[in-house]
């Protein structure tokens, strides 16, 4: 499964439990449109360390590399 496909599945069952969008855009914000708060966010940086093994910074916890799904991926990507 891409880097892409295993973020929405996590958002959309451990985040959003099934309810939401039918389907999350890669460029869609998840912030703007309330799908990650601060709390979620966190749940997810440590799904993203678990599952793709690679460690977030703390200043590296910014808008910029968690507003999409695809600026998720780009961020992965570039840690491994």
């Amino acid at each position: 499964m891409s880097i892409e496909a295993t973020v929405e599945k996590f958002i959309r069952e451990e985040i959003l439990h099934g309810t939401g969008p039918e389907k999350l855009e890669r460029d869609t914000s998840l912030i703007d449109s309330g799908v990650l708060d601060s709390l979620t966010l966190l749940r997810l940086i440590t799904f993203i360390e678990e599952q793709f093994g690679v460690e977030v910074e703390d200043d590296e916890v910014i808008p910029d590399y968690f507003e999409s799904i695809g600026s998720i991926k780009e961020f992965v990507e570039k840690k491994k």
